[in-house]
């Protein structure tokens, strides 16, 4: 049987709590702002897994690597937010 830190299991419990807030947001605000509110938290996930230990933050590849993707994505979805509430034609 192996020990989790009680640190780790904040990490892990504060990642599911945040996801959950970004899914209410966008059912109780709108897309536009979950989708902003999403690319901060990957941002924010991005620095903590840059400067935490392997041991409280896990990571799937490199560190390296990791913090790369994170921002990547967080860019991207920075960047596309605007048009989260955008819909097609009447027409089309």
């Amino acid at each position: 049987m192996s020990s989790t830190s009680p640190l780790r299991i904040a990490v892990a419990l504060l990642t599911v709590l945040a996801v959950a807030a970004v899914c209410l947001l966008a059912v109780v605000v709108d897309g536009r702002t979950a989708v902003t509110a999403f690319a901060v938290l990957l941002a924010m996930a991005a620095v903590a897994r840059a400067v935490a230990p392997e041991t409280i933050v896990p990571g799937a590849r490199s560190r390296a690597f990791d913090v790369a993707f994170l921002l990547v994505l967080a860019l991207a979805l920075g960047y596309l937010s605007p048009w989260g509430n955008a819909t097609l034609p009447a027409d089309a």
